[in-house]
């Protein structure tokens, strides 16, 4: 009989192992398919950029040209894979077996949701590094086989390059518009969190979709608005335009808030899961 109706620690910490144990084949292969994929990106890149050892030796470049690539490879791969990850979440409620077994366990709403929550989306982070610096590592220890003279050139791309003006591309100026990507970032994997929880089958598609579709719509609306205003009232020089820290700082705050509030929808929808789908 569960005492606790809301949150119990040790009971928490059961079900989490419960989880890992259940989904450690199915989280393994995931990790090796990041892993591949990255690994065979970057290698083919690499092939690409060092394939004239010599004429680096001679223009004396000193740092790795991999690097812009592989730090817009990041950006890219956790966003697809991110939201993938979040696609997850409610796998194990698209049948009325499995529905069975994840309603009968003996834990609370909150506990089977904040599980997977951690699981799929600061586990999926995680695991996302470790795959990443792996795939890095292997162009690196593949290159400096294959080109031994190269050695004071080829090198891991350090993260560190994502933050700041440099020579080399960088996503984020400074860190306030890094913060504004990360909250942009748990928004977009909010959505498709939310999505499983509505469409446990074909999750990723069916939420995609119907992003693209909503999307279309709220645009489409807004630049009719949009155009019926300025034909109406002119334009109008804005004597005190917003600044652009403000801005900042508003679209952070406001793109967590929207992800939280997601997060808060898609537990509740789950609380009141049945064993026969409705949807």
């Amino acid at each position: 009989m569960i005492r606790d109706t809301f949150f119990s620690a040790p009971r928490f910490v059961s079900l989490c192992r419960k989880e890992m144990v259940e989904s450690w084949k199915a989280n393994l292969l995931r990790f090796v398919m990041m892993y591949g994929i990255m690994a065979i990106i970057f290698v083919w890149n690499g092939y690409f950029k060092y394939q004239y050892p010599h004429h680096m030796l001679d223009y004396n470049v000193n740092r790795d040209p991999v690097w812009g690539f592989e730090l817009g490879a990041f950006i890219a791969a956790i966003i697809i894979m991110g939201m993938l990850s979040a696609s997850f979440i409610m796998e194990r409620m698209k049948s009325k077996t499995n529905r069975i077994a994840m309603l009968m366990t003996p834990a609370t709403m909150f506990e089977k949701f904040f599980s997977r929550w951690l699981v799929y989306t600061f586990g999926f982070l995680i695991v996302f590094l470790i795959a990443f610096k792996l795939a890095d590592w292997t162009r690196v220890v593949v290159y400096l086989v294959s080109y031994p003279e190269l050695k004071d050139i080829i090198s891991p791309v350090p993260l560190s390059h994502l933050v700041g003006p440099g020579q080399y591309w960088t996503p984020f100026d400074d860190y306030k518009f890094f913060m504004l990507g990360v909250s942009a970032y748990f928004f977009q994997q909010s959505l498709f969190i939310l999505g499983s929880s509505i469409w446990p089958k074909n999750s990723f598609v069916k939420t995609f979709t119907a992003i693209v579709v909503i999307t279309i719509i709220y645009v489409a609306i807004g630049t009719t608005l949009g155009k019926i205003v300025f034909e109406v009232r002119g334009l109008h020089r804005v004597n005190n335009p917003v600044p652009g820290e403000v801005m900042t700082l508003g679209a952070t705050i406001l793109l967590f808030g929207l992800a939280i509030f997601n997060w808060v929808v898609a537990y509740f929808r789950f609380k009141e899961s049945e064993i026969i789908n409705r949807w």
